[in-house]
């Protein structure tokens, strides 16, 4: 039996702030972060954009900390290529993949989340994936040098960003989508079908309202049947279609789960001492009020760090507005709030252009999204307007000076 003061299952940008957090308010607790993966903590964002269009960049530009950050700077043991397959909640152990078991004083969950995959015919040829790890993109990185064309399946985060990335690798993608317009969650319809159209300016085909029926191919994918009853060719296949949270070891011990681990606003599960933070819990919002679970960089960044500290004897909510954000062609998209439930739409500039903007949505009266195009310097004042969540008349009103100052607005 490993003895620990503090155990973070987990590998990823949540579990590394979880433990940047308890070091701050702990410096000289025993800590152990289990790491289903071989590779340390790295940034995942990058993989779809940045990283995939770099042929021959090196995974350590990923990596959220340099070599050996977690024994001589955090002091922790990290346990690299070893994954929690029991856990009980009672006992607070942990069993692992190699063997060993953990105990731990307190016990932090950040296991996140795997990518969903769709179970139609051909899905087992090669050139077919989902998009999650780095060996994804390096898969897919690799593939669109010997490609014309490829399917995307679905167009949220991973769709959108892989679009865009693969044109820059001269390969045409053809993006196949259920809904009747793209980024659904993240844009109001008029903004959708604007962005839409930014995107087939620049070579990207969408086929909307449809999805995916069959894969064919003689070993490797060579085409997409969809079921419009259409025939796509293709090289490669990527499904991103959302993720399932890894909540199994959670519920497998009897914690409560739903779409994700529950947590209060410190972050503790329904058993006390064992906490959960990222990708996998389900929190309250401290905005809409409602408990939700948020996939992005920000509110792994945030709440790992809240809930780390809470973890080392903290008492402090989480009470942060996150946000989520993209890069893709000349666009850099930020986005606080919930704007897939706006009813209206007020415009600061064209937004869905190179010169970018400001969109205020807003949803039964009141504010409920902020959305920021090759706009910067706006996002602090928008987090704030978002949650103060000011009537829509006051917004138009005062958008209607073009001089008008949105830090004074979120004041």
């Amino acid at each position: 039996m490993q003895e620990h003061d503090y155990l973070i299952v987990g590998g990823g940008l949540t579990a590394v702030n979880a433990l940047e957090g308890l070091r701050e308010v702990d410096p000289d607790g025993s800590v152990a972060l289990m790491c289903a993966e071989e590779e340390p903590p790295y940034h995942r964002p990058p993989l779809s954009k940045e990283y995939l269009q770099a042929r021959g960049a090196g995974r350590e530009l990923l990596h959220v900390k340099p070599d050996g950050w977690y024994e001589d700077h955090a002091h922790a043991e990290l346990l690299a290529g070893v994954r929690a397959t029991g856990l009980d909640a009672a006992e607070r152990v942990v069993e692992a993949s190699d063997g060993e078991s953990h105990r731990a004083d307190r016990i932090l969950i950040a296991t996140g989340g795997r990518p969903r995959t769709l179970d139609v015919r051909g899905r087992e040829l090669d050139g077919v994936g989902t998009f999650r790890t780095v060996e994804d993109a390096e898969s897919v990185r690799d593939r669109a040098d010997g490609i014309d064309r490829a399917v995307l399946v679905g167009a949220g985060f991973i769709g959108m960003e892989l679009a865009a990335s693969l044109r820059q690798l001269d390969v045409a993608p053809t993006v196949v989508e259920l809904e009747d317009r793209v980024w659904s969650r993240l844009l109001p319809p008029e903004l959708s079908a604007e962005m839409q159209a930014h995107f087939e300016e620049r070579g990207v085909e969408f086929r909307l309202g449809t999805s995916l029926r069959e894969l064919k191919g003689d070993g490797a994918v060579e085409a997409a049947v969809l079921d419009d009853g259409s025939e796509v060719p293709c090289g490669l296949v990527v499904v991103g279609v959302g993720i399932a949270p890894n909540q199994e070891l959670a519920s497998d011990a009897g914690l409560a789960v739903d779409d994700g681990i529950l947590v209060d606003e410190f972050g503790e599960t329904s058993h006390g001492h064992v906490y959960a933070a990222g990708d996998v819990a389900r929190f309250p919002d401290p905005v809409f009020g409602d408990r939700v679970r948020v996939e992005h960089w920000d509110h792994a960044k945030v709440h790992g760090r809240r809930v780390g500290r809470n973890l080392a004897g903290e008492r402090e909510p989480y009470d942060h507005v996150s946000y989520f954000f993209s890069d893709v062609f000349d666009l850099s998209l930020n986005v606080f709030g919930r704007p897939d439930a706006a009813d209206r739409v007020l415009r600061r500039g064209p937004v869905v252009a190179e010169e970018g903007g400001v969109a205020l949505c807003g949803s039964g009266g009141r504010l409920c999204a902020a959305i920021l195009v090759n706009d910067n310097e706006s996002m602090d004042a928008c987090r704030e307007l978002v949650r103060r969540r000011p009537p829509m008349d006051e917004v138009e009103g005062r958008l209607a000076d073009p001089g008008a100052d949105l830090a004074e607005m979120a004041g």
